[in-house]
């Protein structure tokens, strides 16, 4: 009798063990982007690094042929620290999303596949294609927007006492890497 409890008691263990196991493997797919997404947040990051150029053109009035390849090296590495900025507040909506409604994304592996199993598991993709192009889209309007007000801050107020050379590579670095400090610590 006794060996028969030990024995249960290891076998929902083990389910527990293999179920957390599950849940961890599908947070893991879930926290690596697709290759579509990682373009989509990189030239979103290149947009949003791009705008402060016309400020220290036009009211710093640096000359923008002399600095261009200032502003492009600039621009290209701030965008791709943003673009983690990026993922990480996508994924941590994501996540929090599909916890929310409660959705259960395991697949059960059945012998036979019924009509109706087959529909539910379209509607679970359609709802998770939905929840993560929500989580994308909102994570790409917060992030552009608190580095954009980052940016402004510290162009106007922290960093004004410098050239605008090292104005523009501080505002906008010190801001990229802000957005995307913030980002991972939500996860955390």
């Amino acid at each position: 009798m006794s060996n028969r409890n030990k024995r249960k008691k290891k076998q929902r263990e083990e389910r527990a063990f293999l179920e957390v196991e599950r849940e961890r493997e599908q947070t893991l797919r879930l926290r690596k982007p697709t290759t579509k997404q990682r373009m989509l947040y990189f030239f979103i990051g290149l947009i949003m690094t791009s705008l402060p150029t016309y400020l220290f053109y036009s009211i710093y009035e640096m000359d923008l042929l002399k600095s261009l390849p200032l502003f492009g090296f600039v621009s290209v590495i701030c965008s791709i620290i943003l673009s983690m900025g990026y993922h990480n507040v996508s994924f941590f909506l994501k996540h929090r999303l599909l916890k929310k409604t409660g959705v259960n994304f395991q697949k059960k592996r059945t012998k036979k596949k019924v009509a109706g199993g087959e529909r539910e598991e379209r509607q679970k993709k359609q709802l998770e294609s939905t929840i993560t192009t929500q989580a994308v889209s909102l994570s790409l309007l917060y992030n552009s927007l608190f580095f954009l007000v980052i940016v402004l801050i510290f162009a106007f107020y922290i960093t004004w006492i410098f050239q605008a050379p090292a104005n523009y590579i501080l505002s906008l670095s010190v801001a990229s890497s802000i957005v995307t400090y913030i980002s991972s610590t939500k996860i955390q």
